[in-house]
């Protein structure tokens, strides 16, 4: 059965003591630490899992029923491992609010839907509608932050977080056209109440691209947040794109689950060492381990987890894609 909030939320609140040193608030932690193989010499940097040799899941979705729970594909276990932050698998909740720091549905775009499932037999639904933008977003806050207000829930409150991995699986419909989407997901460093950020690393594809492309962005210009409230584009810098291999948002690659994981490492202070890699159903797809995402800034860790519906320009005609099976961790996840 999949964990429920009360066993998502008390293994939350001891990740950051269980963990190593990527939960360790000085900001000293590196990529190789974490990766929990140092003897890969051709991934010095870790790996996120091996390559499962079933990159399909899922089952088959044309049917009435909905199909059955895919053995490369488990629910969230119980008890939840010591490392994983957040786990959801949208099948014991009805109340998305009671989770996440932030869901806005997008008047209807982005719910709860039965019957097609990565695991299980519900998952996340995403209605893009033809010339709309917006389709709305879910968002987890982790750790310390300052943009968490009254009882809205935080996984690991407490928490310092150097260093996350996220995982998800996504599926696009039968008939998706070969299309990117947009933004996917982002992890942040929220500074403020005001929700101003430090830095982004985002996922997304566009209309030209329908592989991922990974934005490290950096707010902060030595030891000051230059951004000021949210996605402040006058004071994000790009630190360099990186492009994906997979055709995620191509019409030969629609109607299969595909497993997306992230890795982000802030740098430590002073030091262009921060990390952003990701991958496919296992798969390493690119990576950058010289980035600096803050400068001398270290006021508050890695504290927001988002998944993102937003189409610049709006979608070129009505979509449906799924969404399942989110991990948050200090450790890899995997796709098995």
């Amino acid at each position: 059965m999949a964990a429920l909030l009360p066993a998502c939320s008390s293994i939350a609140a001891d990740a950051p003591v269980t963990t190593g040193s990527v939960q360790d608030s000085s900001g000293d932690s590196s990529a190789e630490d974490e990766s929990g193989d140092d003897d890969d010499e051709d991934d010095p940097h870790g790996t996120a899992g091996t390559p499962d040799d079933d990159t399909s899941g899922g089952g088959d979705s044309s049917s009435g029923d909905p199909p059955a729970p895919s053995a490369g594909f488990p629910v969230c276990p119980e008890p939840l491992p010591p490392s994983w932050v957040l786990c959801e698998d949208f099948e014991g909740v009805d109340d998305l609010s009671k989770i996440f720091f932030e869901y806005q549905d997008g008047d209807g775009a982005f719910v709860l839907g039965d019957g097609d499932a990565a695991s299980g037999r519900r998952s996340m639904r995403t209605i893009h509608r033809a010339g709309v933008e917006g389709a709305g977003w879910l968002s987890a806050a982790i750790g310390r932050n300052p943009a968490v207000y009254g009882d809205t829930p935080n996984a690991a409150a407490d928490g310092d977080f150097q260093s996350i991995y996220w995982r998800f699986r996504v599926k696009t419909q039968a008939g998706w056209p070969d299309a990117g989407l947009g933004h996917l997901t982002s992890a942040s460093v929220f500074a403020s109440a005001e929700w101003t950020q430090a830095m982004v690393a985002r996922l997304r594809s566009d209309g030209d691209n329908v592989v991922l492309l990974a934005d490290p962005i950096s707010c902060v210009e030595g030891d000051a947040v230059a951004c000021v409230g949210f996605e402040d584009v006058n004071g994000q810098k790009g630190l360099g794109p990186l492009v994906g291999a997979t055709p995620l948002f191509s019409a030969a690659d629609a109607d299969q689950w595909r497993c997306v994981e992230a890795h982000v490492v802030l740098n430590t202070p002073g030091a262009a060492d921060g990390v952003f890699e990701f991958w496919v159903d296992g798969a390493l797809e690119n990576g950058a381990y010289d980035l600096d995402w803050r400068g001398t800034w270290a006021a508050y860790g890695i504290n927001l987890v988002t998944l993102e519906n937003l189409w610049p320009g709006g979608a070129p005609t009505d979509l449906e894609r799924s969404i399942d099976d989110l991990v948050i961790s200090t450790e890899p996840i995997g796709c098995d």
